[in-house]
């Protein structure tokens, strides 16, 4: 098992790996123990004649001299068996199977050569009408299906909370989709996979998928549970060679349809982010040791949407993904060019692009245009949150990722944030009291560790008057918060 994890982390090939499987089970303990049985040199804790400690005779009584030598043989012969057991058990405890077949880019159905950037923005207050729109605005979906293709939708689910609208993808968005999909005589099916704190099944039930995918007659596919194959993201790529579900491979047509939100750890999760949600292992996180930025470029590489319709017809701010606060926006994003639609919806949400880390990587890497900016004054109306979403300082959430990578590196702490992500990641956005901590609070605390983060870490000092301007700038933030929720709760009482 040791052997497993220290190939896959080193990402060795085959051959390197039986090697050091060679290394390990001959010379290492077949060798050692051969000189232990023949008296060659002794057990040292405790002092012991290396034939007395093999056979354990203070305890069992049996000397060597009892057993066949051609017993002892076997014995030696059997260390490969258990070293090669351990590893197959180590291989169906990470991948969920024990032998996968190995494909690549060009295995890709749904690869198509590089489009040009085209962008719509509608916003509207009906989902579907925008949807639609939208999606026109680009030249239809026959632009994007023809008929009797396999299309992959990809919302977020179970990246969600059912506790809090905008934090996965609404269904009417979807709705839209499948009906369009339908219309070009086209198969849609509609995707996501269990994470460790939300299993697919019940948090989708939770959020009314399973209800509307019975009304829609469409497929609900938990691609934990589909069939996996190996996918070699190329020798350069963070991610290596690792477990895909071969849904994603074979579908003809590849629709992102993320909701639009902030990440504590990426500052944002959108369409990007969003196809890393199609690994089919639970424990996704283990991905952070390889770098989460780079990983998400990978899968977008390998499986780049053909089109990529952000739902921010209710979004979420603040502390996303799962404690995020809802934001009504009333628009949706559609685009060829994922990396341009997430660039704009930064725009709408007052980031940078290029201080997404993902985002500026998949630009110079030429995934997408990340400098693609949408002139607002198109829209319709204005939204008082425009450019100014309440969101975590970018280098806190770089800090807190930092954090999760090196600590996912130590030994055994894969598994102790797998137990623990249940509660910390979930159960603390869905517990009552826990879950209502106001965005003004959080937003303290993120101001509290941006600026240890901006001065402390930074090797600098606190300068005279700087904690007056820090409490005065809290004090501010939370004024002008409980204004904003004070006048959202007097809309929402005007609309009875």
């Amino acid at each position: 098992m040791f052997l497993y994890h220290v190939s896959r982390r080193r990402r060795w090939n085959l051959q390197s790996t039986v090697l050091a499987g060679v290394v390990v089970s001959v010379l290492l303990f077949v060798g050692i123990s051969s000189m232990l049985y023949m008296d060659v040199i002794p057990w040292p804790l405790p002092y012991r004649e290396g034939s007395v400690w093999m056979f354990h005779t203070l305890i069992t009584g049996i000397d060597k001299t009892e057993v066949p030598v051609s017993l002892v043989i076997l014995m030696f012969l059997l260390y490969p068996v258990w070293h090669s057991l351990g590893y197959i058990f180590a291989l169906r405890q990470d991948v969920g199977a024990f032998i996968l077949q190995t494909v690549s880019y060009e295995d890709v159905k749904s690869k198509k050569e590089k489009p040009d950037t085209e962008i719509a923005v509608r916003r509207g207050p009906i989902p579907s009408q925008i949807t639609r729109e939208a999606v026109e605005a680009l030249g239809g979906m026959r632009s994007f299906v023809k008929e009797g293709d396999r299309v992959l939708i990809k919302p977020n689910i179970c990246g969600g909370n059912p506790k809090i609208e905008g934090s996965f993808t609404c269904h009417e968005v979807v709705e839209e989709l499948v009906k369009m999909v339908r219309e070009v005589n086209a198969e849609p099916f509609v995707v996501d996979a269990d994470m460790i704190w939300t299993q697919f099944e019940p948090v989708a039930e939770e959020q009314g998928w399973m209800e509307w995918a019975d009304r829609m007659n469409v497929p609900l596919v938990n691609l934990t549970q589909t069939e996996r194959v190996y996918f070699d993201f190329g020798k350069d790529s963070a991610t290596g060679i690792v477990p895909v579900s071969k849904e994603l491979v074979d579908a003809d047509v590849i629709i992102s349809v993320p909701t639009m939100k902030t990440h504590l750890l990426t500052s944002i999760t959108i369409g990007m982010k969003n196809m890393y949600g199609t690994f089919p292992q639970k424990n996704k996180a283990k991905y952070h040791r390889f770098g989460i930025e780079e990983v998400i470029c990978d899968v977008n590489r390998a499986f780049t949407p053909n089109l990529t319709v952000i739902d921010g017809t209710v979004g979420g701010d603040s502390w996303g993904p799962l404690s995020c606060t809802p934001v009504y926006t009333q628009t949706v994003i559609a685009s060829k060019d994922v990396v341009a639609a997430d660039a704009v919806a930064c725009q709408l949400m007052g980031y940078d692009p290029y201080k997404i880390v993902h985002l500026k990587r998949a630009h110079e890497e030429g995934l997408g245009d990340a400098s693609y900016i949408y002139d607002l004054s198109n829209l319709p109306y204005e939204h008082p949150k425009d450019g100014l979403w309440t969101k975590p300082d970018p280098e806190v959430s770089m800090f807190y990722n930092s954090l999760v990578e090196y600590f996912l590196l130590l030994p055994g702490m894969q598994k102790f944030f797998d137990l623990t992500a249940d509660f910390v990641l979930y159960g603390m956005a869905t517990t009552p009291f826990l879950k209502d901590v106001p965005p003004e609070l959080e937003k303290v605390l993120d101001d509290i560790l941006s600026m240890i983060l901006r001065s402390g870490y930074r090797g600098s000092k606190w300068k005279e008057g700087d904690l007056e301007k820090f409490k005065e700038r809290i004090e501010y933030d939370v004024k002008t918060e409980y204004a904003k929720i004070k006048n959202r709760i007097h809309e929402l009482s005007e609309r009875g």
